[in-house]
């Protein structure tokens, strides 16, 4: 744990009080510290890394050259003589540290507020801390649910809603193309039923995907079947996931097997969404494999299926 890569920029400098353009400038001149990155390129940091940077700061507020500094420190550490302390508890686990669900109601307010670029510093904050899934899975989908619930009660507007919401899902879908490299094979097909518009679900769906490896092609809101057909004809997913949050929409659902099967496809096909949750005997009606109540039931199931 002490040198595995888990603390962005951010939290580097908040914790060392090395200024970002300076963490950068010693990476570029010294090699020091030798970040890791990020499938999107973002930098990460060890407890290792805050610990020499600590030394190192200390070494250079008394007087001495950064060059000299970072050269002792190497040495020093070659031979064994380099004492590396681990983070405070105190420190290490400050607010962004938090268990995850307590930060919804932070970046709720937030996005409410109109304020994206302290929502940017929040999320930057917690992902130094915590992983994009359990993020998507504590922060993010609840985040989604309750600026709905909020628009649909009218506690706030549709452009507020829009923001919000369009905010988080942005979030997600970076999360989903920055992935790690997925492998071979034929991606799953993620799309929402002919005219639903919710894709919140789907998107989390997609990043909890791709974050296991499993290459996704996401179609998004409102897929046509004749569409999805030629689609599903052409790649060959090993699964085809649907998502309807309206029962209209789910029941809608019924129609895939004579668009599929007429193009030829035959792949596995599993359904979910609100819709088969608030009115069970939907489920009856659909073709193919329910994937459960709940994200986390469904990511189960298709692991079971894909395996």
């Amino acid at each position: 744990m002490f040198e595995e890569p888990l603390y962005n920029i951010g939290a580097v400098t908040r914790i060392t009080g090395v200024p970002i353009p300076t963490l950068r400038a010693w990476e570029r001149r010294y090699g020091f510290p030798q970040s890791a990155r990020t499938a999107g390129g973002h930098r990460l940091y060890s407890e290792g890394d805050i610990a020499r940077l600590r030394w190192i700061k200390a070494r250079v507020d008394s007087g001495m050259q950064t060059r000299q500094a970072i050269r002792a420190a190497r040495a020093l550490e070659a031979d064994g003589r380099l004492f590396l302390p681990a983070i405070p508890e105190e420190e290490s686990r400050s607010g962004a540290d938090a268990a995850p669900a307590s930060l919804r109601q932070p970046i709720i307010a937030t996005l409410l507020n109109h304020d994206l670029r302290r929502a940017d510093q929040l999320l930057g904050e917690m992902l130094a801390f915590h992983s994009p899934e359990d993020l998507t899975l504590e922060v993010i989908g609840p985040a989604l649910n309750a600026i709905g619930a909020a628009w649909e009660e009218g506690r706030i507007t549709v452009a507020t809603e829009h923001l919000a919401s369009n905010y988080l899902r942005h979030r997600l879908l970076m999360w989903m193309v920055t992935g790690p490299m997925p492998r071979p094979g034929n991606p799953i097909v993620l799309a929402c039923a002919p005219g639903e518009w919710h894709e919140g679900s789907l998107l989390m769906l997609g990043v909890l995907l791709r974050r296991q490896g499993w290459p996704v092609a996401y179609l998004g809101q409102n897929v046509p079947f004749h569409d999805l057909a030629d689609f599903v004809a052409e790649i060959r997913p090993p699964v085809v996931v649907l998502v309807a949050m309206r029962a209209e929409t789910g029941r809608q659902l019924a129609e895939w097997p004579q668009w599929l099967h007429q193009a030829g496809s035959r792949p596995q096909v599993a359904y979910a969404g609100r819709a088969f949750v608030v009115q069970p005997e939907l489920q009856g009606q659909v073709p193919g494999i329910y994937l459960g109540d709940s994200l986390q039931e469904g990511i189960r199931r298709l692991m079971e299926i894909l395996q």
